[in-house]
């Protein structure tokens, strides 16, 4: 919302457009993500010492990795669209929505499980919903969008693969941490 001004992007997302993304994003799989299976070795980790921030150990180099990523991935899709005619203000949601649900994917620890089958529903009903942001009449009023042809949309599409590759690479980094850290 702040670097949108600065690249020629006036209003990058209207009120409406950012509840709706938090309500599937944070709403639907956040509570789905509640429910993830412990990852292996946990119980076997040392304790954060009792000093340490919470988002020590890296993970605010690591939250701040995924949130440039799927910034520039988002304003990027939006400034394509711009130079293309597109409806970009519909671009960037559905963009930076899509980039957030395959950031969720990203985090999983085992990317195929039946230990909880809610994410994945979780994540198929929020993109249904954000499809239906687009193509429903009353919602379209109701959040100011517009349908988008797949040309239009395959950027955005493409938002959901970068937000998952950044979230797999950052897991990597983290993995490799705690490595380390049975090691010593």
């Amino acid at each position: 919302m702040l670097l949108g001004p600065l690249l020629g992007l006036p209003l990058p997302l209207r009120a409406g457009q950012i509840l709706w993304i938090n309500l599937l994003t944070h709403g639907l799989t956040g509570v789905a993500m509640g429910a993830e299976p412990v990852a292996k070795g946990t119980m076997r980790r040392a304790p954060r010492p009792p000093g340490q921030h919470v988002l020590g150990d890296g993970l605010w180099q690591r939250l701040l990795f995924l949130a440039t990523v799927v910034t520039a991935g988002s304003l990027t899709a939006a400034l394509v669209a711009r130079g293309t005619g597109a409806p970009w203000q519909t671009v960037l949601f559905l963009s930076l929505l899509m980039a957030q649900l395959g950031v969720v994917l990203g985090l999983r620890d085992r990317l195929v499980t039946r230990e909880n089958l809610f994410l994945p529903v979780a994540v198929a009903a929020s993109v249904g919903l954000a499809a239906a942001a687009l193509y429903l009449p009353v919602l379209r009023t109701l959040l100011g969008t517009v349908p988008l042809s797949p040309q239009e949309a395959a950027p955005a599409l493409a938002g959901a693969g970068l937000g998952f590759l950044a979230a797999r690479l950052s897991g990597r980094g983290r993995a490799a941490g705690g490595a380390r850290e049975h090691r010593r």
